[in-house]
C-alpha cells in the first residue's frame, strides 16, 4: 500500500477527516514491531496509507513515516489513558453531586501528591459524565483551610505515634535550609528517623519553620531554632540526653542516544556523572562534531583520561548513593565501611602520575575522617563506628586494627550504661512466680545460681553476639534480625535501635525541599509561611 507524503496533508485535516468519516483506521499487517498493537493507520478515501497514526486508547493522532522515524516516535508517547480505563467520550455537561466535590476537596488538600487528584477527576468524569471543572474544584480559600484543618488533626496523630518511641529509644532528625526565591524566605525544615515498636525504620517530615533573615545560619542558631519547633511535636529540649540531632550547613544535543550531563557546583558527583556520559558517548559525540566540522572539540580529550578519570571518581559516586539511601533501610552502619574503601581506592590511585597529587590529598583528608580522636569534628562520629559494629555481617570490623576495634567495643559500653539500655526490659518483664519449697531447699547456698537471658551481663552479651554463628542473609531486614534477637541481647538490641535510626546524611530532609519546591515556587506570591510548613508536612506524611 502506498504510503502518502506529509508535506500533502496536515495533522489537523487528518484530525478533521477522521471526525467527519473521511478518513477510516486500518491495522497493520506487515509490521512486526509490538508498538502497533496500541497503535492504527490512517487511510484515506481512496485506501491509501497516510503519514499518520492513531493512538487506539486516547485517540491522539500522531506523525508517522517508517522510512524516515521508525516507531521510535510512536514509543515515546505518553498516553493519558490508564489501561482498563473507560474512555471519556461524553458530550452533555452534568451537574456535579456535592458527594464528589467533597472528595475533590479532600483530594485538594492533598495536592502535592497530583496524580491522586487527576485521577480522582478522571473516575468522577467516568462515573458521572462530561462536567465543567470550575464547578468540582474547591474555592483556593477553602483548600487552604482545609489543607491547615488536615496538617492539624495529622499532628497530633504523630506525635501520639513517635512520643512513646522517642521517650524509650530516641530518634534521630535532619535539618536543612531551603530559600524560596521571590520573597527570600528562608525555611529550616526537620524531618525525624526512629523505630517504632516493629522494629521498621520511619522518616516524618515534621515541619518547615521560617527562618529569621537577620540571624546568622551558624550551628548554635540552627539548634536552637530546631529545638524550639520541635517541642511541639513532644520533643523537650530539655531532654536531649535520649535524642540524636544532625545538621547540615546546543541543538547536537538531540543527535545522541542520551542526554549529556553538566557539572554543577553544588552537586556532589556532577563531575563524575558529566564525564561519564561523555565516555559513554564518545564515539557518538566525535561523530557529530565530526559532521559540522567541530571535531577538534572532543579531538583534544585523551580517551584514556576520561577513562582514567571516571575509573577513579565512580567509588566516590557509588558511596554518597549507597549513604543517600531511601528511608527503609539503615545507611549509619555504611559510613565507616566507606570511609575505609575509599581510602584503599585513593591509596592505590596514588600510584598513577595523573592521579597522584589529588589521590594523595584525599587520602590524607579520608584518614583524618578515622582519626582515633572522636571529638575532633572531622572525625567519623563513634556513633558510626558502633553503628557498623551492630550490623551483624559487619560485627567483626575486620576494616579497623585492634585497637579501634576495642575502642568501638568500649564506647558500645559507655553509651549503653550512659542511657541505661541494659534496664530497659525490666518494666516489660512479668514477675518470676515463686518456686515451691522442696527439700533442696535446705541447701540452697550451695546450688548453682541459674542466669537469665535478661540478667546477662553486658560482657556476655557482647561476647556472645561477636562469636555466635550467624544466619542472616545479605537480603534480611538488620533490625528486624535485632527484633528476633532481642531476648538473647536485650542491651545490645535496643542499642541496635536507638543508633541504627541515624541517616548517614541530611539527604532526607533536602529532598523534602526539592519534591515540593516547584509546587512553593509557582505559589510563592499568595502562600503563608504556616502554609508553607504544612503543605510540605501533609507531602511528608499523607502516604
Amino acid at each position: 500500500m502506498a504510503e502518502q507524503t506529509e508535506d500533502a496533508i496536515s495533522l489537523k485535516d487528518v484530525q478533521l477527516g477522521l471526525d467527519n468519516g473521511q478518513f477510516t483506521l486500518r491495522k497493520p499487517t506487515s509490521g512486526k514491531s509490538d508498538v502497533w498493537e496500541s497503535f492504527s493507520c490512517v487511510i484515506d478515501a481512496n485506501g491509501k496509507k497516510l503519514p499518520f497514526v492513531q493512538c487506539d486508547k486516547c485517540l491522539k493522532v500522531l506523525p508517522f513515516c517508517s522510512h524516515k522515524t521508525g516507531t521510535s516516535g510512536l514509543r515515546r508517547h505518553s498516553c493519558p489513558i490508564t489501561k482498563g480505563q473507560t474512555k471519556l467520550a461524553f458530550t452533555k455537561s452534568l451537574l456535579v453531586p456535592e458527594k464528589f466535590k467533597k472528595e475533590t476537596r479532600d483530594k485538594c488538600v492533598q495536592f502535592v501528591c497530583f496524580t491522586q487528584l487527576a485521577q480522582h477527576l478522571v473516575d468522577t468524569a467516568a462515573r458521572i459524565g462530561k462536567f465543567d471543572v470550575c464547578e468540582i474544584l474547591p474555592h483556593p480559600t477553602t483548600v487552604s483551610r482545609n489543607v491547615e484543618m488536615r496538617a492539624q488533626s495529622l499532628r497530633k496523630h504523630v506525635v501520639e505515634e513517635i512520643t512513646a518511641t522517642i521517650s524509650k529509644f530516641g530518634c534521630a532528625v535532619t535539618a536543612d535550609i531551603w530559600t524560596e526565591t521571590y520573597r527570600k524566605t528562608s525555611f529550616l525544615s526537620a524531618t525525624i528517623h526512629y523505630v517504632n515498636e516493629q522494629s521498621e525504620l520511619h522518616s516524618r517530615v515534621l515541619f518547615a519553620a521560617p527562618f529569621d533573615p537577620s540571624t546568622s545560619k551558624t550551628g548554635e542558631n540552627i539548634r536552637r531554632h530546631l529545638l524550639q519547633n520541635l517541642r511541639v511535636f513532644g520533643i523537650d529540649a530539655t531532654d536531649m540526653g535520649k535524642k540524636i540531632i544532625f545538621f547540615k550547613h546546543s541543538g547536537q544535543q538531540g543527535k545522541l542516544k542520551k542526554s549529556l550531563k553538566q557539572s554543577i557546583e553544588t552537586r556532589w558527583n556532577s563531575n563524575f556523572d558529566m564525564l561519564n556520559s561523555v565516555l559513554e558517548q564518545y564515539e557518538d559525540i566525535a561523530s557529530v562534531l565530526t559532521e559540522s566540522n567541530n571535531y577538534d572539540k572532543i579531538g583534544r580529550i585523551s580517551i584514556s583520561t576520561l577513562k582514567l578519570l571516571v575509573s577513579f571518581l565512580k567509588p566516590f559516586k557509588e558511596a554518597t548513593d549507597d549513604l543517600e539511601t531511601d528511608n527503609t533501610a539503615p545507611s549509619a552502619s555504611l559510613v565507616l565501611p566507606w570511609s575505609v574503601r575509599l581510602i584503599e581506592h585513593c591509596t592505590s590511585a596514588t600510584k598513577d602520575p595523573l592521579l597522584s597529587e589529588i589521590a594523595t590529598v584525599c587520602v590524607t583528608r579520608l584518614k583524618e575522617l578515622l582519626s582515633a580522636d572522636s571529638t575532633s569534628s572531622h572525625s567519623v562520629h563513634m556513633l558510626y563506628k558502633i553503628a557498623t559494629f551492630l550490623t551483624p555481617n559487619l560485627r567483626g570490623l575486620r576494616m579497623l586494627d585492634e585497637r579501634g576495634r576495642q575502642n568501638v567495643i568500649q564506647g558500645v559500653k559507655e553509651m549503653i550504661e550512659d542511657l541505661k539500655f541494659d534496664h530497659a526490659h525490666d518494666e516489660d518483664v512479668e514477675p518470676t512466680p515463686a518456686k515451691r519449697p522442696t527439700v533442696l531447699h535446705k541447701f540452697s547456698d550451695w546450688e548453682e545460681e541459674e542466669e537469665s537471658c535478661g540478667s546477662k551481663s553486658l560482657d556476655v552479651q557482647i561476647q556472645e553476639y561477636r562469636t555466635m554463628k550467624l544466619e542472616l542473609s545479605s537480603q534480611q531486614n538488620i533490625l528486624q534480625w535485632w527484633n528476633s534477637n532481642s531476648s538473647q541481647f536485650p542491651a545490645l538490641s535496643n542499642l541496635a535501635r536507638f543508633v541504627l535510626c541515624i541517616p548517614a546524611t541530611s539527604a532526607p530532609s533536602e529532598r523534602a525541599f526539592s519534591l515540593c519546591g516547584r509546587i512553593l515556587e509557582e505559589r510563592r506570591s499568595v502562600l503563608k509561611p504556616s502554609s508553607v510548613s504544612d503543605i510540605l508536612f501533609l507531602h511528608g506524611n499523607l502516604k
